[in-house]
């Protein structure tokens, strides 16, 4: 098998965000709509310089703390709630990874194909659709289907279970540090899209 040239795998997995395709520009749009619908103003270049430093997602409590709010002031119900339907009114803000779709299609020829993700399945499953890549017959792996997610391997195990694929023949392509300990933690070879042009 060949990590470097994806050959010879049962099995592909694609991390989500950063990999597939590229949603840092939606993702600061949503956590700025969600503070501003709870009445707290922030810019873009804040939310961008946050999500920097605290990788992969600004969660209600990380904002509280960051902010110094309290939990009335900021729920993590209606935080998540508003963020989520931003995200699905203003898809059109997601960028295509072109190296990605390609390598997702040369895939798919020979193997099975994954994706699994930090972030919820159906927020997967739509923003597939926008970009055109729901062509493929992708296992969906999301945030609920594991108790745990990256750095912990539990998420690529279970795709591996849902593929009925060992492990140690699936190849995983992840952008970050906890994708890259996750995929390796569960067994598997890992293209880190980081190392190469991915754009």
């Amino acid at each position: 098998m060949t990590a470097e040239h994806g050959t010879g795998y049962a099995a592909h997995a694609f991390d989500f965000d950063g990999t597939l395709v590229d949603t840092a520009d939606l993702k600061h749009h949503c956590v700025q709509a969600s503070l501003a619908h709870h009445g707290i103003t922030v810019s873009l270049a804040w939310v961008a310089a946050t999500f920097d430093r605290f990788p992969p997602e600004l969660s209600a409590s990380r904002l509280r703390q960051l902010l110094d709010l309290t939990p009335a002031r900021l729920p993590d119900d209606t935080y998540v709630a508003c963020a989520r339907d931003y995200w699905f009114a203003n898809a059109d803000l997601i960028r295509p990874i072109a190296a990605a779709r390609t390598a997702a299609h040369d895939a798919a020829r020979t193997a099975a194909v994954a994706v699994v993700s930090a972030n919820q399945s159906d927020i997967v499953r739509h923003t597939l659709r926008v970009i055109g890549l729901d062509d493929l017959p992708w296992t969906i792996v999301g945030r609920e289907h594991t108790p745990v997610t990256k750095p912990a391997p539990d998420c690529y195990l279970h795709a591996a279970r849902l593929l009925g694929v060992d492990p140690g023949r699936c190849l995983a392509y992840e952008d970050s540090d906890a994708g890259v300990t996750a995929a390796r933690a569960a067994g598997m070879d890992v293209i880190d899209v980081r190392l190469r042009s991915w754009k």
